[in-house]
């Protein structure tokens, strides 16, 4: 199998060559089994977290963080042969190249979100460094609904004021919505490998990707 096989076997298959399996295609398979969705396609068809008899939580975040990884996984590994830039965070990378549509804010946001639940397995982030308050300091919502948008801002900026629990200082993100964006930024990898517009960002290449991100059983 050349390298290039490989790499589109890896974005599109479980199973890339005898006992040797794809970690991205494993993360995107649980995250769709956890949420209810379809594993070959990622489409809805069991919305588990408004069946309040499901074996899951009806708001638990181990979907969420699941598909959140996703964005990592792929921000790590490749990246648009036209595509540059300094920012290191992976989810930044992936969002950037393969969304097509969010801008900067929204990704902060997302990124944020990541890091309250992967962090505290909670809903508000505080960030390390002061002057990232203003894009990255939220106290978050989380909304199961196909009728709202991806991100509502806050009317108001939340300040730490822990006492506060209002709707005015919340960032509003939909469940729903947010699935079915890296669902869509999962497609548009693999269409861009498929036009031979992608390449592996690892420093050590096909190596590497063997030796990281896939696993034998």
């Amino acid at each position: 199998m050349t390298d290039t096989d490989f790499i589109k076997k890896f974005a599109n298959s479980k199973e890339i060559e005898k006992n040797r399996y794809s970690c991205l295609i494993i993360a995107l398979q649980d995250a769709r089994k956890i949420t209810g969705r379809d594993m070959k396609n990622g489409n809805i068809t069991n919305d588990i977290l408004e069946n309040d008899h499901s074996f899951l939580d009806p708001y638990s975040f181990i979907g969420v963080v699941n598909y959140l990884l996703i964005l990592e996984l792929i921000g790590e590994i490749f990246r648009l042969k036209s595509f540059t830039t300094n920012k290191k965070n992976n989810i930044y990378k992936t969002l950037k190249q393969f969304s097509y549509s969010l801008d900067d804010k929204d990704i902060d946001t997302i990124i944020a979100l990541r890091n309250s639940l992967a962090h505290n397995y909670g809903l508000i982030n505080i960030p390390h460094k002061q002057n990232e308050y203003i894009t990255k300091l939220h106290k978050f919502t989380l909304i199961n609904t196909r009728n709202a948008n991806l991100i509502k801002f806050p009317l108001q900026n939340w300040n730490l004021d822990y006492s506060d629990k209002s709707d005015e200082t919340s960032t509003q993100i939909s469940v729903i919505k947010l699935q079915d964006l890296i669902e869509t930024v999962y497609k548009n990898l693999t269409t861009e490998i498929d036009n031979n517009a992608v390449e592996l960002a690892l420093k050590k290449g096909i190596d590497e990707l063997k030796a990281r991100f896939t696993i034998r059983y």
